[in-house]
């Protein structure tokens, strides 16, 4: 029995680096406005270019893999040239037996658009609803995030599956599931475990506001809706945590990042994986803000996650930085 089924959505992602000086006539950068603007009707020239796995369930299952964790994947991929490459890549990264390639379905691709540090994502799923998997066996742990555009279906077959299984749920709803509203939410909040979310998803989910130095009443707003424990991610000013018993903070490495996709997913792996381990949630905040740090050095959300041999030298860098867990 695998300890974690993740739910979610795994494509080729392919990114494309913009030189910083040379196409400056080409390419604005608005951080005012937050846009990046290309010049239409142009060729402009590319610095680099990778090829590289994403979405947010290949990420979790990729990573807590990685972090030991015995891991599978579901997830519909599509068909196609890029689709089969996914597939091939997550059949020796994670357990790639419930990653399906459904004919009529196309493979999703994400475009990422990188300028002078700063990324845009174009990014397409294949509008057909996924099905949710027969007999899929049970785990300890779950973990479910964002799937296709249409999902209500599917995400119904996960709830199901949920209540007739022991598994823990990690729940990470994306933006169509927030936008679904918090009485859509509520049955799945009731259900888990742990809940991640960034400050944004959780001001959205409890129509709490501006929540600047509010983070422990944030954290109550949550918890009010069901889940035992969360974890709200505000990126470089660290995480606030409520572990069932205290409201917790961390700060973060001063780390230079290189790009920043797949940083969340990464601070859920070692989360996750924390508690699969028996750690405190914590511990797992740690070894999550250990994991993000690392992937942040990298292009792509996968290249740096951290390895269960890699992790205590991270740890010890956390220490070294004098960077400890707080209660608030």
């Amino acid at each position: 029995m695998s300890k974690l089924t993740v739910f979610g959505s795994a494509r080729m992602d392919a990114y494309l680096v913009l030189p910083d000086s040379e196409v400056d006539t080409l390419c604005r950068l608005d951080t005012h406005e937050s846009l990046i603007a290309l010049t239409y009707s142009s060729k402009i020239p590319l610095r680099d270019t990778k090829f590289i796995i994403g979405g947010n369930g290949a990420n979790v299952s990729v990573g807590a893999k990685k972090m030991g964790v015995e891991t599978r994947l579901v997830a519909e991929i599509g068909t196609g040239h890029m689709a089969n490459a996914v597939k091939e890549i997550l059949n020796k990264a994670t357990d790639a037996t419930y990653v399906t390639q459904t004919e009529g379905v196309s493979e999703g691709f994400g475009a990422v658009v990188m300028y002078q540090g700063e990324r845009t994502i174009l990014s397409y799923y294949d509008p057909e609803e996924p099905v949710f998997p027969l007999n899929l066996e049970t785990s300890e742990w779950a973990y479910l995030t964002s799937t296709s555009e249409k999902f209500d279906n599917y995400y119904n077959g996960v709830l199901e599956w949920l209540r007739k299984s022991d598994a823990r749920l990690g729940f990470n709803p994306g933006g169509r599931q927030i936008k679904k509203g918090v009485l859509w939410l509520k049955p799945y909040l009731e259900l888990t475990e742990l809940l991640l979310v960034n400050r944004n998803e959780a001001e959205e989910v409890t129509n709490f506001g501006e929540s600047h130095k509010k983070e422990k009443d944030l954290l109550k707003a949550l918890i009010a809706l069901g889940p035992k424990k969360a974890v709200i991610t505000d990126g470089p000013n660290g995480a606030y945590a409520w572990d069932g018993q205290k409201y917790l903070y961390l700060g973060i490495l001063p780390i230079k990042s290189k790009e920043r996709t797949g940083a969340g997913d990464a601070f859920s792996v070692g989360c996750i994986s924390a508690l699969i381990n028996g750690k405190s949630l914590g511990e797992g905040m740690v070894w999550g803000m250990c994991n993000s740090s690392s992937v942040i050095q990298y292009f792509g959300p996968q290249e740096g996650q951290l390895t269960s041999g890699q992790l205590p030298e991270w740890i010890k860098k956390v220490e070294v930085a004098n960077i400890k867990l707080e209660e608030i």
